[in-house]
């Protein structure tokens, strides 16, 4: 709940600074003050218990702080925002679905996939609300492929939880391995960095909750989350995060709050309740209070 608190606020700040930074740049600056305060916290050099595992790292790195934040910005130049916020909610099913294959986790059944039906058309009100939504091919792709990549992250890090690393420092190397792609990628944009924009008071300040808050802290509690959860649990809560952000305009932004809206957000949390079974719990305590 905390990640997707603080993750439903990012989109608040990613829209401040694209006034002045590209996503790109965003996303290496983010992910360099991310890394720099994991190091403060954990200065010392993951030891890997085989060196086969750094393929592990390197495809987390390349899945999640990577590859899901690249196909998600560059999907918002071919699609509406509204598109491609349902669109990369689709990343719970395709959590559930990998991780059922390659972990044998359990939670994907008739329950997890009523409960997706039931948020995705809550995000869809919320997000649909002033009219349908644009989308080429080219933006329908790259969101779903953002989805699938942070599905793939979210399985690699369970997957090396359960070869016994620490959730910090294994976010920290993940984060160095992202930060190399992003620096091999960097100069095929063919424009300079806008280090002018780092003098702005109110670019410091979103970057330094975007790396700090929302990459470092919230990818080692997302880490903690998979590890004790499970993929296909945690990954439900990213049903929330499209209410929150509608919250956070309304309170940060002044934008309106229809009825659709409000119902949309019910329908959201009503669909994290049956995904997660907290109906089924909630019918037992009942039953169990009256006995």
């Amino acid at each position: 709940m905390f990640t997707m608190l603080v993750w439903g606020f990012t989109f608040i700040s990613t829209k401040v600074l694209l006034a002045y930074m590209g996503p790109l740049d965003i996303l290496i600056a983010r992910t360099v003050l991310g890394f720099i305060a994991l190091c403060l916290v954990r200065p010392r050099l993951l030891r890997l218990a085989d060196r086969r595992h750094e393929l592990l790292f390197a495809l987390a790195g390349l899945t999640g702080s990577y590859g899901y934040y690249l196909a998600e910005n560059t999907a918002l130049q071919f699609a509406d925002a509204s598109f491609v916020s349902v669109a990369v909610s689709t990343a719970p099913l395709f959590t559930a679905a990998l991780g059922f294959i390659l972990l044998k986790e359990k939670g994907f059944g008739i329950r997890f996939v009523a409960g997706f039906v039931i948020a995705i058309a809550g995000i869809a009100l919320i997000s649909f609300q002033e009219g349908p939504a644009h989308a080429s091919p080219i933006g329908v792709t790259l969101c779903l492929v953002g989805a699938l990549a942070w599905a793939f992250y979210s399985i690699i890090v369970k997957r090396l939880a359960n070869l016994g690393y620490e959730t910090i420092a294994m976010t920290k190397r993940i984060f160095a391995w992202g930060l190399a792609f992003m620096v091999v990628t960097r100069p095929f944009l063919g424009i300079p960095f806008p280090f002018e924009a780092l003098a702005v008071p109110v670019v410091w300040g979103n970057l330094a909750f975007l790396g700090v808050l929302a990459s470092a802290a919230c990818f080692v509690t997302w880490g903690y989350s998979v590890k004790h959860l499970g993929p296909a649990a945690a990954s439900a809560y990213i049903y929330i995060q499209a209410p929150i952000t509608v919250v956070a305009a309304v309170l940060l932004l002044g934008d309106p709050m229809s009825g659709l809206i409000a119902f949309g957000i019910m329908l959201v949390i009503a669909g994290l309740v049956i995904s997660e079974g907290f109906d089924c719990q909630i019918a037992q305590a009942l039953r169990s209070k009256r006995a």
